[in-house]
């Protein structure tokens, strides 16, 4: 993550999501200028880039003119103009534990029709929503098992990753690496075996996630080194709507994909071999 939006996210007033006060968001309208938790960013994504462009804070390339968009504004400065007059009849979204069409409707009022903005003549009347308590825990811990239990309701499967091989991989030592994969689906990652002494390992393992049919899986590998900071060997990302086809049926693909260096998405360092399977949940 870029240190100016970790910088950011520190603040007390982006903690939480700017929608729903669900602790920690790791998701920005980069157009709005807030930082919003993994379910409202779904609904924004609906919105259309047209009305909200989503970035993943963790995961997507930032510019500076969009960092500096989201320094400018933030959180406390946007809601103060963006739920300015929130009538007491309106359902507000607390959390998780909100439901989709609730979430949705406030969304939709709050940034497309504009329904709370502050206008000459309005009477202040920010959203009530109840306390949190200990809602300034760490910014790097995992989310909490109630989000990630909540957040299923939005997945349509799982998706399967099988991690086969690579080859041809990058020298981040003297004569070899020592290669392993981190792999992470919205904000669910995990981490493979570590390979000693080769450019060609092979893994045979493989990780699941819970899918909400739009998120990229993305792979990166790492040199493993005991003595100072693991170095980075490439990319991959994966766009999996391909899998869908809209016939709700489980499908499987096979396939080797290049390894791209993270700035330069050109340049090819080598090649990992996958086996793709989605499974919906019905």
């Amino acid at each position: 993550m870029d240190q100016g939006l970790k910088e950011l996210l520190e603040y007390p007033e982006n903690s939480q999501c700017a929608d729903c006060t669900e602790p920690n968001p790791t998701w920005a309208s980069t157009n709005w200028g807030v930082f919003i938790c993994v379910q409202c960013a779904g609904v924004h994504r609906s919105l259309g880039v047209e009305h909200s462009f989503v970035l993943s804070c963790s995961l997507d390339n930032w510019s500076k003119e969009q960092i500096d968009f989201m320094k400018a504004r933030g959180n406390k400065e946007m809601n103060a103009l963006l739920e300015h007059s929130v009538p007491k009849t309106i359902e507000v979204p607390f959390g998780s534990e909100t439901d989709r069409d609730t979430r949705d409707k406030y969304i939709r009022a709050k940034y497309i029709e504009q329904l709370f903005y502050k206008k000459e003549g309005r009477t202040p009347n920010p959203p009530k929503r109840m306390k949190r308590i200990g809602s300034s825990s760490s910014r790097h811990s995992p989310p909490s098992p109630s989000l990630r239990d909540a957040a299923m309701i939005e997945y349509i499967g799982i998706i399967e990753v099988e991690l086969i091989e690579g080859k041809n991989l990058i020298i981040k030592d003297i004569i070899s690496s020592d290669p392993y994969c981190k792999l992470t689906v919205g904000l669910q990652s995990r981490k493979s075996t570590i390979k000693k002494k080769t450019l060609n390992p092979h893994y045979n393992e493989m990780f699941s996630f819970s899918w909400d049919g739009k998120d990229k899986l993305w792979i990166e590998i790492y040199d493993h080194d005991d003595l100072s900071k693991d170095d980075h060997m490439g990319i991959v990302d994966v766009d999996l709507e391909f899998l869908k086809k809209g016939d709700g049926e489980e499908r499987s693909h096979e396939c080797w994909l290049p390894v791209t260096h993270r700035k330069h998405r050109d340049k090819q360092q080598g090649e990992l071999k996958l086996k793709l399977t989605y499974r919906p949940i019905n």
